[in-house]
């Protein structure tokens, strides 16, 4: 079907997204719930695989959408060290990311939790960088399992990415195109390889009613292709960590 009028003029001219507390606490509950159902390990799956998980479309967040996705890829050849390694590599994850990515660092680091920082750029008809900071605890339970557990701390949009990268919008007033992100990888050494698993959770605007045909896929498709590159990307830094 052919639009009526261009797809950026449209998201250029939605009113200001705004987050409400109940938007806030459904994602909450909806987190706690995915975390208590989540497996304690990844599907000995050698193919890459990307699929929505359906239970979120169902959750009731007054004005914003929740979206679920989960990932999983084997890395034959690879060790959990060199996993570790790679996902702890947090001033290359612009280059092992990119260009979904394009700054990254660590700020602190406790023992096996550490705080991240890391600027998104997203561009499809409009342009938008956000800068997100996170919370990120690393499990070992045994020799062959890793966990790591990352929960969004801050997401603010840049106002104008053509002029600084520091100015923010209002938090939850802006466009809504990412509000909070939770992930979680689950990697099992076996095989000869590594078998991973990532579960991303995102809080974001919804679509407001009438135009939900035209801009639900942009955002499903938002979320979809940022766990393609978070997939690809990670297989990408495990590949510049060789083996001890």
């Amino acid at each position: 079907m052919r639009l009526l009028f261009p797809l950026p003029l449209l998201l250029a001219a939605l009113p200001v997204a705004r987050l409400t507390p109940q938007a806030s606490a459904a994602f909450d509950r909806y987190v706690a719930q995915a975390e208590a159902r989540m497996p304690d390990h990844p599907p000995h799956d050698r193919e890459l695989r990307i699929a929505a998980v359906d239970a979120a479309r169902n959750v009731d967040a007054p004005e914003a959408m929740i979206q679920d996705w989960v990932g999983t890829m084997f890395l034959p050849g690879a060790t959990l060290d060199q996993v570790q390694a790679a996902l702890r590599d947090y001033a290359h994850y612009k280059d092992f990311y990119s260009p979904r990515v394009i700054e990254s660092r660590e700020f602190s680091h406790h023992g096996d939790d550490c705080g991240v920082f890391l600027r998104l750029y997203e561009k499809h008809f409009l342009t938008v960088v956000l800068n997100t900071t996170y919370q990120v605890h690393y499990e070992t339970p045994d020799a062959k399992h890793l966990l790591v557990t990352s929960r969004s701390t801050h997401v603010g949009e840049v106002k104008d990415p053509g002029k600084s990268y520091t100015e923010e919008e209002p938090q939850g007033l802006d466009s809504g195109l990412l509000w909070r992100l939770n992930s979680y990888w689950r990697f099992e050494a076996a095989d000869g390889g590594v078998y991973g698993r990532c579960e991303a959770i995102s809080l974001s605007r919804n679509v407001p009613a009438g135009l939900g045909w035209m801009l639900r896929g942009f955002l499903e498709g938002f979320a979809k292709e940022s766990m393609r590159n978070t997939l690809l990307g990670t297989r990408a830094g495990v590949a510049q960590h060789p083996a001890q």
